[in-house]
């Protein structure tokens, strides 16, 4: 006998940043049912704790959905690797755990894009301060008391404060606060870590609302299609560890699948652009043209380079004495630098294109990172990354088969204007310039990426050979009045009842920095109205 219901007031699909915030707000009348389906398994495990194992869980593995890209034409016809969560928390579970708002004009824009100033950035700073338990900061501008933690890195490496140095010798402004009044600047990032572990929007959000005794979680539950009857989201149909199950629900089914999940189960349910369903095998439900479309990602360049310290993040014989001990503290005592965040260091610069907000966002970490963490190299080394937050560009979600366990195509378009690529290249010039600051003297010892810095036109190549995403896809279920807009202003799939997208497929426009914040505000916002209209 399964240990789960098949009917319930609410079925959210996908235990991620969204998905846990949602299920918390929904559980807050005690009076309703809850179920939320993740296709992946329980996030138990040290690596998705650990803030040093970060790159066992970006790189692959079992807590990873390993999602590839269509081979990207502007980009040497490279495949990309696309890691998203696949655990309870979802990317909230894998990722770099820096906790970024983005710009307040960001929200402004979602606000006029959408047609609802309740989107805007007064609505959203409120959110954000309620869920945030920040350790460093309070004030007009944060949270100290919400179930989200938010902490600074509590011992920042030395070549961290280099780079901070380096910054500071360029003329760029101090900032130690990128959630404050002002994003432009160089400092330190702040994660959501509560002490010496990861804390996840399943931490924050989904664990404490358990408690109520409403909501049932399942496990290894890929969905297959969301059940419609005359223009009605009635249930789900769902593979649960190998078997087929309809599950119903008797007032909403809500999308939290994230920006490549939903618009796939859209698609798998009828519901996209009629001749994309028909290629696929699929029947018809709702012409809804947007749904895949619009997707956009921030693309980003790294600049890696040997150093001289063995202080470097890393594997060197040097340094072996001092990984033996970092791995047994952590695993008898469960603190020490293994439980410190690697990825340390930010900045948000202009291009020559920007507008009047910073467009580039810098990350520092001192060690190598090559290829998502995919390729060891031995030795000391530091990594400065910097994407471009605006980009132009715009790709596309489409499935290829009717077969829910089939991988949609995921093509993000990379580069597809000149404003773009100008964008990035700029950036990639500027982190060149900082990594041959006067700080980094007495430590650079040589170029690994790129191998020698030339002229633009070398820098343009190399960004075509190994520019990649930074892990920020949103936008292709978003929410807007315009002919690609899948969603109404309170998350409902046009055409569609009791049937709504709530996760960063929602957003109207990538935001200026991490996604991670801004899809749990999102949710939250989301959840409300939901519990209004109940």
């Amino acid at each position: 006998m399964a240990d789960y219901a098949t009917e319930y007031d609410y079925i959210i699909v996908g235990a991620g940043s969204a998905g846990c915030v949602v299920a918390e707000q929904l559980s807050r009348d005690r009076d309703v049912t809850i179920c939320v389906l993740e296709a992946g398994k329980s996030d138990d495990h040290p690596n998705i704790r650990t803030p040093m194992l970060l790159k066992e869980v970006v790189s692959g593995g079992p807590f990873n959905w390993n999602y590839e890209t269509e081979p990207q034409e502007r980009l040497n016809n490279r495949r990309m690797f696309w890691p998203r969560g696949k655990t309870i928390g979802g990317s909230s579970s894998i990722n770099a755990m820096h906790y970024m708002r983005g710009a307040p004009e960001n929200f402004d824009e979602w606000g006029e894009m959408i047609g609802d100033g309740g989107w805007s950035w007064p609505d959203a700073l409120e959110r954000f301060k309620r869920h945030e338990n920040n350790n460093t900061f309070s004030g007009p501008l944060h949270g100290t008391d919400g179930p989200l933690h938010v902490q600074s890195i509590p011992k920042l490496n030395p070549l961290t404060k280099l780079f901070l140095e380096a910054g500071g010798e360029l003329q760029y402004p101090e900032n130690d606060d990128f959630n404050g009044e002002k994003q432009f600047g160089f400092g330190p990032y702040q994660v959501t870590m509560n002490g010496p572990r990861r804390w996840s929007a399943a931490d924050a959000f989904l664990r404490p609302a358990m408690e109520r005794g409403n909501i049932t979680v399942i496990t290894e539950a890929l969905g297959h299609k969301v059940r419609l009857e005359n223009g009605k989201a009635t249930g789900m149909l769902v593979d649960i560890k190998g078997e087929l199950t309809e599950l119903t629900a008797r007032k909403e089914v809500i999308l939290s699948g994230g920006a490549i999940n939903s618009p796939q189960l859209l698609q798998l349910s009828g519901i996209g652009d009629a001749a994309w369903l028909r290629a696929a095998g699929v029947s018809v439900e709702v012409d809804l043209p947007g749904v895949g479309r619009n997707l956009q990602d921030h693309l980003d360049i790294a600049t890696v380079a040997q150093v001289k310290t063995a202080e470097a993040i890393g594997l060197s014989l040097q340094r072996f004495p001092k990984n033996m001990y970092d791995v047994l503290r952590w695993m008898i005592r469960g603190d020490g630098d293994f439980t410190i965040n690697p990825v340390q260091g930010g900045a948000f610069i202009s291009s020559s294109v920007a507008g009047d907000i910073p467009d580039l966002q810098l990350v520092f970490i001192p060690g190598y990172s090559l290829n998502h963490g995919k390729e060891t190299k031995m030795g000391h080394g530091m990594t400065l990354h910097v994407c471009h937050l605006y980009p132009e560009s715009r790709g596309e979600i489409r499935i290829k088969t009717d077969n829910p366990a089939d991988y949609p195509a995921i093509d993000p378009n990379y580069l597809a204007t000149d404003f773009d690529l100008t964008a990035l290249t700029d950036g990639y010039e500027k982190v060149i310039e900082i990594l041959r600051a006067p700080a980094f003297k007495d430590e650079f010892v040589e170029w690994v990426h790129p191998e020698k810095p030339g002229t633009r036109d070398d820098l343009v190549a190399d960004i075509r050979q190994r520019a990649e995403t930074l892990y920020h896809p949103t936008s292709t279920c978003a929410m807007g009045s315009g002919e690609l807009a899948v969603l109404n202003s309170d998350c409902r799939v046009k055409g569609v009842k009791s049937l709504r997208v709530v996760d960063a497929s929602a957003m109207p426009r990538l935001v200026g920095g991490n996604t991670n914040a801004p899809t749990m505000m999102l949710a939250d916002k989301a959840g409300e109205m939901i519990r209004e209209t109940a």
